[in-house]
């Protein structure tokens, strides 16, 4: 049995890609970007997950990433079963668990080691069959070039929204100009090339969209984590900063630090000289990205995938102001 807004591609897509007869399908998460179903059958529950379709290959990327942490025994994350890349839909083993409501030290401890672990399995065949992580933040000049690009955009709509046209050219433009010119000065300092890639044996693999929204708390109290549509190599700063400013959960400033700090740790005094420098540019990233619902594609694709009613774009655009208003009063190293 199927709830009648159950999409008939879903259903014919469950039906192809299950290992056994179809019992139910129900919807259990509808969002921004990708939807998952519950696929009951004989055999028991799988997920299945239906991606966007945009200039990013969401689907390869998970496809790969867990076809990794199955080979390398990373653990705590659903397994692959297989995928239909004509329809965008890929069938994943079913985690029983609960959405992850408030983050302790001890999750982040967890999140931590994941990351950790993903680096510690890397090899060979990791650095061939997979690619750099989507908006990879390699160089300095790569994370002022992703903010510029997403502030470009924004323009667009800067009159269109109220009270953002200040917001965008008085805080977040000259934010961005003042954030740079501490980072290069810093750079120098240290000895870095702000606009060199950082060498391949210094980067490590990145879930990228990493927190407590893409994570499900299991019923013994540990953690599993879902969705690696962004995967690949990076900075390992940028597991930090992808991490401790998500606006998807709150941490407060002890665990931030907590987490950057046994990150950085295994990385050693390399990546200690740069996190510092880069963290208010991650923070201003983020705000950015925050911001993004205030774009009409960005809108189009929420409402396309059920994130959104239509009559939310005004409420929406000023939470999402006030959100990146927050987060940017976060960033604890402020130019000079």
């Amino acid at each position: 049995m199927r709830s009648s807004t159950i999409p008939e591609a879903v259903v014919a897509a469950a039906n192809q890609l299950a290992p056994a007869p179809l019992r139910a399908v129900e919807e259990v998460r509808k969002g921004g970007n990708s939807r998952i179903f519950r696929v009951v059958t004989a055999d028991g529950p799988f997920a299945l997950k239906a991606y966007p379709g945009d200039t990013r290959d969401r689907q390869g990327a998970e496809a790969r990433a867990l076809q990794y942490f199955a080979r390398a025994g990373i653990g705590h994350t659903p397994r692959l079963v297989t995928l239909d890349r004509a329809t965008r839909m890929s069938l994943l083993s079913w985690i029983d668990g609960v959405a992850v409501d408030g983050v302790n030290d001890a999750d982040v401890e967890a999140f931590a080691r994941f990351q950790l672990g993903l680096h510690d399995s890397a090899d060979e065949r990791a650095h061939a069959e997979i690619s750099e992580a989507s908006e990879a933040c390699l160089s300095g000049s790569r994370i002022v070039s992703h903010i510029q690009n997403r502030l470009d955009r924004l323009r667009a709509v800067k009159d269109q929204v109220p009270d953002f046209g200040d917001f965008l050219e008085g805080t977040l433009v000259r934010s961005l100009e003042a954030f740079e010119v501490v980072a290069r000065r810093r750079y120098a300092e240290l000895g870095i090339d702000f606009d060199r890639e950082l060498p391949i044996e210094q980067r490590t693999l990145i879930a990228s969209d990493f927190g407590a929204h893409n994570a499900l708390r299991r019923s013994d109290g540990s953690l599993a984590f879902v969705d690696f549509e962004y995967f690949g190599w990076d900075d390992p700063a940028t597991s930090i900063g992808n991490f401790i400013y998500h606006p998807g959960m709150v941490l407060s400033a002890p665990q931030r630090e907590l987490y950057s700090a046994l990150v950085a740790q295994r990385f050693g005094a390399k990546l200690e000289s740069r996190r510092g420098v880069l963290m208010p540019l991650f923070a201003l990233r983020w705000a950015t990205i925050i911001l993004g619902e205030l774009l009409p594609d960005r809108w189009r694709h929420r409402l396309a995938a059920g994130g959104a009613s239509s009559d939310d774009w005004e409420a929406a655009c000023r939470r999402q102001i006030g959100k990146a208003r927050q987060l940017l009063n976060q960033v604890t190293s402020r130019p000079d």
